[in-house]
């Protein structure tokens, strides 16, 4: 039978190695001085902001109507129907210009709703021209709204989508074919038609 090495009780056990508190003082600052670092540059970025900031930069570009208007009105053969809807409606299109080469007047708003409508006029329109304007809708019926020679029966159109989805069409003997179209209801559209001055 073999023997174990003796023992002694005064052999010395193996001593574990001592913690390297250098270390461990030096990974507690790198963690402080990344946090530090990290709420130092998030204020620096807040006071940067709060500086910068221009909350009327997120509203949109009012365009100048009365203008282009002028324009219109000067060059068109017809009286030229202008809405004054007043602050609450906010014009983001207006121009003059050929759309299916016939000369075309066009003014769009944001309406207090925050709906979309706007106004297409022209003389002699084509076919092409009605298409380009409503959208592939359809006629629903006919219905009474004013106008700036007073009320008359519109049609009434309807489009499953795009900026035609309620139309209302007037053709007048003297200042050709109106289209009022968007996604505004008929109150909005009555509202606005309601504020047009034929100019000539």
């Amino acid at each position: 039978m073999s023997e174990r090495p003796h023992q002694t009780p005064t052999d010395p056990a193996p001593a574990a190695p001592a913690p390297d508190r250098r270390r461990q003082r030096l990974a507690s600052y790198t963690v402080r001085n990344m946090v530090y670092s990290t709420v130092l540059v998030l204020a620096l970025v807040l006071v940067w902001w709060s500086l910068t900031y221009n909350p009327t930069e997120q509203e949109p570009r009012r365009v100048e109507v009365a203008s282009t208007a002028a324009y219109a009105v000067d060059q068109a053969d017809w009286p030229v129907w202008v809405p004054e809807p007043g602050q609450e409606w906010s014009p983001t299109v207006v121009w003059f210009e050929p759309l299916e080469g016939v000369p075309t007047w066009h003014v769009s708003y944001v309406t207090p709703d925050g709906e979309y409508l706007a106004v297409h006029q022209a003389d002699g329109v084509t076919p092409a021209w009605r298409d380009a304007v409503l959208s592939g809708g359809e006629q629903v019926g006919e219905t009474r709204l004013p106008g700036p020679d007073g009320a008359r029966e519109w049609q009434a159109w309807e489009a499953d989508s795009g900026n035609a989805q309620n139309a209302w069409v007037l053709d007048t003997e003297d200042a050709g074919t109106v289209i009022v179209h968007g996604t505004a209801q008929e109150d909005e559209a009555r509202a606005l038609l309601e504020t047009i001055q034929a100019r000539d």
